[in-house]
């Protein structure tokens, strides 16, 4: 299908995004909120292993209307293109908007990369960039920053509370040249508002609304990210586009939301935080200790009282999968919804059953840390 061409109204003629530890979630969270047709080439730089087959174009293609694809070297940059640095190279940008993929020096080549990577930024589009420094650790990008800061173009930081590890992004804070420090949800509109809509910085708009995906609960950004990681795989398995993950807080006695995609913001409150005397199911698989499935909700009888809900949120099916750690003890629940009436084949509840045994491990081990 054709894409329709952006009315260009902003001098901003590239996007230049920098990550490492963390980084495919938190560019993922970026790509997910930018049209289709944004106007400007957007280079990703994540820290990848050479040796490794690596998936990361078509991951951060999932959920994206954007083009992602692995860039080529002397490529010409297009607009509404994502170009993926591959591993064991960083990005060389020319004036002529074309491109080189050089090759890392040392396997703490990387570092020194994202330095070149934004020099060559600043040298060929000056105050027509911009450049965003992701989670990470090390200071790969401080001295970038500085290059792009002195040929007046934006630089911006994600922050800590949002990123898997600072490192990176507080080492380009440090510099003093970072123009707006944000959360990784929060990029996405200044973007827009930059790029799109044409507006200075001063004057661009930043959503501050909280993410779909966001939590009420104290999770450190790593756990986050896995568990968003988590939730992602199971739906995909489950070729659906709705689902969420609950902790069980011992506490209180109720579940409470962690990660969730899908569902429309507004009803998130009814399901951020579940009595463990509701009779929902996620409340019955971590009550019964076994998967409960729910294949058409308007003729399950004992559904009765949630499909006012369900109808609101647009699912007719659902299953919910307990987490138990390797101790035998409840720590969550993992569920997926289904916009028409589901039956689940053997294979697909074998492979649930193998993410909810990851997830509850991920859960574990972050609780232990926790509390040593």
């Amino acid at each position: 299908m054709r894409r329709e061409r952006h009315d260009k109204k902003s001098k901003i003629a590239i996007v230049a995004i920098a990550a490492s530890a963390g980084g495919v979630t938190a560019i993922r969270k970026v790509l997910s909120g930018l049209p289709g047709n944004f106007p400007a080439p957007i280079l990703c730089l994540q820290h990848l292993n050479p040796s490794e087959t690596n998936v990361l174009a078509q991951v951060l293609q999932l959920r994206t209307e954007l083009t992602v694809r692995w860039a080529h070297d002397g490529e010409q940059l297009t607009a509404g293109v994502v170009y993926v640095c591959p591993p064991g190279h960083y990005f060389v940008v020319h004036a002529n908007g074309t491109i080189s993929l050089a090759a890392q020096a040392s396997k703490h080549g990387w570092h020194h990369g994202v330095n070149h990577f934004f020099e060559s930024v600043a040298q060929s589009y000056a105050d027509r960039a911009v450049v965003i420094v992701m989670t990470g650790t090390g200071k790969g990008g401080a001295e970038g920053v500085r290059a792009v800061s002195a040929q007046h173009g934006i630089v911006l930081a994600q922050d800590q509370a949002s990123s898997v590890a600072d490192g990176m992004p507080l080492a380009a804070i440090a510099t003093g040249c970072v123009d707006q420090v944000l959360s990784r949800e929060a990029i996405a509109s200044l973007l827009v508002s930059l790029v799109c809509e044409g507006k200075p910085l001063s004057k661009a708009q930043v959503s501050n609304k909280r993410s779909s995906q966001s939590t009420r609960l104290p999770i450190s950004p790593t756990l986050l990210d896995a568990l968003e990681n988590v939730l992602e795989r199971a739906i995909a398995m489950h070729r659906t586009d709705m689902g969420y993950i609950h902790l069980f807080q011992r506490q209180t006695c109720t579940l409470e939301l962690a990660v969730q995609r899908g569902f429309d913001p507004a009803l998130i409150d009814n399901m951020q935080t579940v009595s463990i005397g509701e009779d929902s199911p996620c409340v019955r698989a971590l009550r019964g200790g076994e998967t409960v499935i729910v294949e058409d909700i308007e003729v399950a009888p004992n559904f009765a009282p949630h499909r006012a809900i369900a109808a609101a949120s647009g699912y007719r099916a659902v299953q919910s999968t307990p987490l138990t750690s390797r101790t035998g003890s409840l720590v969550g629940v993992l569920s997926t919804h289904f916009r028409q009436p589901r039956r689940f084949l053997q294979w697909e509840m074998k492979l649930l059953d193998m993410h909810a045994r990851h997830a509850a491990d991920l859960i574990e081990l972050f609780q232990a840390e926790k509390v040593g």
